[in-house]
């Protein structure tokens, strides 16, 4: 039986056993991080461009894919 996957999950199961420990070490850079709060702050307060709405969108998908590898190496560091 082939397990039924998505791109997510395919693209955090690559990363995890590459070096489980680093994928749960990463952290986006301060400027990344910067610009994420900047974007959900405005948005919140004032509502943001097409072009921020598909920059923010990223954000939300990278950081779906992170979730995941680090789900995936938390898993092959306990095994």
């Amino acid at each position: 039986m082939v397990a039924n996957t998505n791109v997510y999950d395919e693209i955090a199961n690559f990363m995890a056993g590459m070096n489980p420990a680093k994928v749960l070490a990463f952290k986006p850079s301060k400027a990344n991080q910067s610009r994420l709060d900047s974007l959900l702050d405005k948005q919140k307060a004032s509502g943001i461009t097409p072009d921020e709405k598909n920059e923010l969108e990223h954000f939300h998908i990278i950081n779906r894919i992170i979730g995941l590898a680090k789900a995936r190496a938390v898993h092959l560091l306990a095994t």
